[in-house]
């Protein structure tokens, strides 16, 4: 029983994620915080600031980069990944994909399925 319930979900290479409204909304708040981090003393303000933003979401400090990313538009976690390499390695972008899916501030973006082939008709 364990074992199914620690069981991660896949998805596929070109699966795009988008922000779901929970995340449109840490998204407004983040570039918010940073507009007025700007205006401050320097990166211990900005510190203190993205950890007063990320406290009552239940987010990590560094998760307003990634949402800020996935909020330009529907992304796949390579995407992401190529945006931000020179910010953080490919299994930084994967946890930290994984962690906002799990608390509601992504989605995946369903495809949609492709309709049934015309039979094949031999006269």
């Amino acid at each position: 029983m364990k074992d199914e319930a620690l069981e991660k979900v896949r998805f596929g290479r070109g699966q795009k994620f988008r922000l779901s409204s929970k995340g449109n909304e840490a998204v407004s708040a983040y570039t918010l915080m940073v507009e007025k981090a700007r205006g401050g003393s320097g990166r211990a303000q900005f510190d203190a600031a993205r950890s007063d933003w990320s406290g009552p979401r239940g987010l990590s400090s560094e998760d307003g980069l990634y949402l800020v990313e996935f909020g330009v538009g529907e992304r796949t976690l390579s995407e992401v990944t190529r945006n931000l390499e020179d910010c953080a390695s490919p299994k930084e972008v994967k946890v930290a994909v994984e962690r906002l899916l799990e608390c509601g501030m992504l989605e995946p973006v369903s495809v949609p399925v492709p309709p049934p082939a015309q039979p094949r008709r031999y006269w």
